[in-house]
């Protein structure tokens, strides 16, 4: 009985001491769809060149559009700085990659606080070699180095216009 009992409350310590947040979110204005898992984010966004929410789900060709994730949480901190990454990949109908972004933010091997790894964009140039009148599925995946399995993945479809 006591050995039962030591065990249920070791449990329950490691399950109640860690930060877990899985969920997903979909705009259906936008199209913009959202998952995460051990990281979350307070607000996600798909914009123009002026910060303005795209909604018609078209991006005008040869702009830029982001992704903006504010409010991101949960890093694994190591000696107290978070160590984001981000990618970005744009594929066709069929699924065939036409851009991908490696991670976006390999420069920072020192980390960031967590106030910069809070807010983070990425951002695409509509141009070549996408084509006007084409749909595409457009992703942006944040992640933690110090967690592989920590990730947000937002993606939306959209079509590009002149």
């Amino acid at each position: 009985m006591k050995k039962t009992s030591l065990i249920l409350i070791l449990i329950t310590l490691v399950f109640t001491s860690c930060n877990f947040s899985v969920g997903t979110k979909a705009d259906l204005t936008s199209g913009l769809s959202s998952s995460w898992n051990g990281l979350s984010a307070e607000n996600i966004y798909f914009v123009d060149p002026e910060d303005q929410s795209i909604t018609n789900k078209q991006v005008l060709w040869n702009t830029e559009c982001t992704f903006v994730f504010e409010g991101i949480s949960n890093y694994t901190l190591k000696d107290g700085n978070a160590f984001p990454g981000i990618t970005l990949t744009v594929t066709d109908p069929s699924g065939a990659e036409v851009v991908a972004f490696d991670d976006m933010l390999a420069n920072y091997t020192e980390g960031v606080s967590v106030t910069d790894a809070a807010v983070l964009r990425a951002s695409l140039t509509v141009g070549e070699p996408m084509k006007v009148g084409d749909t595409y599925t457009v992703t942006a995946r944040v992640f933690d180095k110090q967690n592989s399995e920590a990730e947000i993945v937002s993606k939306v479809t959209v079509t590009v216009v002149e």
